[in-house]
């Protein structure tokens, strides 16, 4: 009986002392995110993880964390994990989509770019997808999809209204961009990227501009585009 009521003792002290140290943990994550520290968020979910490993909210938060600071394979490994054993966010998904994108794996970005089609018909996921098709070099289906889109956009005034991020060089942030320019930018670097073909490319770039003055990216290319042809003599 008297070991009974030790081991109670024991196991009650336990618990407590998991559940105090989970709360320290938590209150260290607060902090964190109050004062917009991504690493040490990081280092807080980590110790949440060693003390409990099984709260999805926080395997997500530490899924898109590892996923932003481009540590894509253990991100992915926190978000495959909250998707297999629970609901998965849409925003978990997107996070996934680029991550595998950014290792080379477009076949798994597609099919989740395409499930969110699917279920939210938000024009946005059309846009990854075409950004999908342009990464993997699936010329045809890029073709096909730009020009429906362009055709969408003009009339379709909620897909004309959309807006998507495009890394901004000046930064290496993204850059909020009308999809119409968007679509103009993709088609110009595809056109210089994949077939090697600099007026058409050169023509999409200024379109890009023409739609959306402030964007960064055509502006880049133009001028590498630019610099090279000077190199040549061209």
């Amino acid at each position: 009986m008297k070991y009974l009521v030790f081991l109670s003792v024991i196991f009650i002290a336990a618990c407590t002392s998991k559940s105090d140290r989970l709360k320290e943990a938590e209150a260290f994550y607060a902090l964190a995110l109050e004062n917009k520290d991504p690493s040490l968020a990081r280092v807080a979910l980590c110790q949440i993880m060693l003390i409990d490993s099984n709260i999805p909210a926080y395997q997500d938060s530490l899924a898109r964390l590892y996923i932003a600071s481009s540590n894509f394979e253990t991100g992915l490994r926190y978000a495959e994990k909250v998707c297999k054993n629970g609901p998965c966010e849409n925003i978990l998904k997107e996070n996934m989509a680029a991550a595998y994108q950014q290792l080379g794996k477009n076949d798994e970005a597609e099919k989740l770019i395409q499930g969110l089609i699917a279920d939210t018909k938000e024009n946005k996921y059309l846009f990854q997808q075409l950004l999908i098709y342009f990464n993997a070099v699936k010329t045809t289906s890029f073709d096909s999809l730009s020009s429906a889109m362009l055709q969408q956009i003009e009339t379709d005034s909620s897909m004309a209204k959309t807006i998507v991020p495009i890394v901004a060089p000046s930064s290496g942030g993204d850059q909020m961009v009308p999809i119409k320019a968007a679509v103009y930018f993709l088609i110009g670097n595809n056109a210089l990227n994949t077939t090697r073909d600099i007026n058409k490319g050169v023509e999409y770039m200024q379109r890009s501009l023409k739609e959306f003055a402030p964007f960064e990216m055509p502006r880049y290319v133009l001028q590498q585009v630019e610099q090279l042809m000077a190199q040549q003599g061209r």
